[in-house]
């Protein structure tokens, strides 16, 4: 009780070990809630609000907000996200569009990756193009590439969180069709067109939610360079191969029988888990070295 006091007066709030300033942090969230109620009331009014945007603008916000804090986990100069995000954000666009158009079989011209009004994003290929947009950015700034991946880590699946209950509003990303009527109900199914399908989105941002505390608590608690970055492979692929078992077919990519998205995941968790293993074994070879 004394501790909050003492942050109180001293004008800062902390909420799992980010800190704002008081004045601040009360105003922006003050502001935040009045425009997604307005927004919401212009919705009932019957005004088409794009809410997959409005969730993946949130969460891009708040990601960038508590990057700062974060880069101090890996001695980064905190300012740098907003000189990184001028890369990955156009990288990451260019990306998920053109990963979803090359296995969609839809690609028939250069064009059409600019085209992202029409929809057609997928999310693996926006990891794949913000990860090449994140290189080459600390590569010309010279900033360590795997201690970035390793802030950028727990702040992707924060905004993938946000990301997926976007797509809740959008009618996207669901599972395969719920036939018992016991199991016809929010947040275990979603109504589509007077049809109820599993809402994967929705587990998966509760899911993605939970990785963004762990990876963050492994983020502070270990020093070792890469821990955060192949734990997230590892428990966003785990995650996303399981949920993708259950998607609706007509809402995944696929190449042959297989699912694109299964497939890379298997891929996620394999070098997730070996990358983890090796970084703690080299780890614990170094501490046997120095204590001989």
């Amino acid at each position: 009780m004394g501790k909050k006091f003492d942050e109180y007066n001293k004008g800062t709030v902390t909420f799992f070990g980010f800190k704002f300033e008081s004045k601040s942090f009360w105003i922006s969230m003050g502001c935040a809630v009045f425009v997604l109620l307005l927004l919401a009331a212009l919705t009932a009014f019957g005004v088409n609000i794009s809410w997959y945007g409005v969730c993946f603008g949130l969460g891009f916000l708040v990601a960038l907000v508590l990057s700062g804090q974060l880069c101090n986990e890996r001695d980064i100069n905190p300012d740098f996200p907003y000189t990184l995000i001028w890369w990955v954000f156009p990288s990451a666009i260019i990306g998920a569009r053109l990963y979803f158009l090359i296995f969609d079989g839809s690609f028939d011209s250069i064009w059409d990756i600019f085209k992202i009004w029409e929809g057609g994003l997928a999310v693996y290929g926006g990891i794949i193009g913000g990860f090449v947009g994140l290189a080459v950015c600390c590569l010309i700034h010279k900033v360590h590439i795997a201690k970035m991946t390793d802030v950028v880590a727990p702040l992707l699946v924060l905004g993938q969180s946000f990301g997926r209950i976007g797509c809740i509003f959008g009618h996207c990303c669901y599972g395969v069709e719920v036939t018992n009527k016991a199991l016809q109900w929010f947040p275990i199914a979603l109504n589509i067109n007077d049809t109820y399908y599993y809402a994967t989105n929705f587990y998966e941002s509760i899911f993605d939610l939970i990785i963004f505390f762990v990876l963050t608590i492994v983020l502070r608690k270990n020093k070792i360079t890469g821990v955060p970055t192949f734990g997230y492979m590892f428990c966003y692929g785990l995650v996303r191969f399981i949920l993708e078992a259950y998607r609706e077919k007509g809402q995944t990519l696929f190449i042959g029988n297989y699912p694109v998205s299964q497939l890379l995941s298997i891929a996620l968790v394999l070098v997730g888990a070996i990358g983890i293993s090796v970084l703690l074994l080299v780890n614990n070879r170094k501490k046997d070295t120095v204590t001989e």
